[in-house]
């Protein structure tokens, strides 16, 4: 095991014992989906990136169950407006998202895009002082006919990773905390921190380990369910 990885206080609250294998499945599962979306760029023929956007939310979506799949307390949820599963680890549900490509590799300029689904699965984040609604709009959310709730991340604790990756670069960055997106696709964290994207040893499957420096042998087949037209939510800019 990697000391240190996965073990400060933030990741021991959210994911107790399994923290440090959830960062190791976070990594592993950023650098595969990395690796199949390059391949499917270079399939497509195509100048843009779309087909590497389009691949890699797909891929690590269910790249991160995979490796997360014997690892103790491991749940499955899926929200409503969702059209896959995401981890629920020891209580704690994670959103595995590659930022936009507009986005930038600092953790206070990253974009992520909005959509109604994933704001009301981080609806109960806590969020920034001046992020705050006034109570009379968390009392009575207008043409909502349900009282809202005011939000909180210490209990069924919702947390996003993001991954600032693309076709060129490579797989650069891994965000992970408690955060949520604005509806101009702007992410703001309450608490975050970066999981390095190189572990001394990664294990790919039960028989090949791969050195830190490379990534390029990640096996595994994945049903895409690929389009031409994908829904805002789970698109990337190309």
């Amino acid at each position: 095991m990697d000391a240190g990885l996965g073990d400060s206080s933030w990741f021991r609250k959210r994911f107790g014992d399994a923290g440090p294998a959830t960062a190791r499945a976070l990594i592993r599962a950023g650098h595969g989906a990395h690796n199949r979306s390059s391949d499917t760029k270079t399939a497509s023929g195509l100048n843009t990136d779309e087909p590497y956007g389009a691949t890699f939310w797909q891929v690590l979506a269910i790249g991160f169950l995979e490796h997360l799949s014997e690892v103790q307390g491991i749940g499955t949820a899926k929200p409503k407006g969702f059209r896959y599963e995401i981890p629920v680890i020891n209580g704690t549900t994670v959103h595995a998202l590659k930022c936009s490509s507009r986005s930038g590799s600092r953790s206070d300029r990253l974009k992520l895009n909005w959509s109604q689904a994933r704001d009301d699965s981080l609806a109960h984040v806590e969020r920034l002082s001046d992020e705050v609604l006034p109570l009379e709009e968390w009392l009575a959310d207008a043409g909502s006919d349900h009282l809202a709730e005011a939000p909180s991340s210490e209990e069924d604790a919702v947390v996003l990773a993001a991954f600032v990756a693309s076709a060129s670069g490579g797989l650069e960055r891994i965000y992970i905390g408690d955060g949520y997106i604005d509806r101009n696709d702007n992410v703001h964290w309450v608490h975050v921190e970066e999981i390095p994207i190189r572990l001394e040893f990664v294990e790919l499957d039960n028989t090949l380990t791969v050195p830190s420096d490379r990534f390029d042998s990640a096996p595994g087949d994945f049903n895409l369910d690929m389009g031409l037209a994908q829904e805002k939510e789970d698109t990337e800019d190309s």
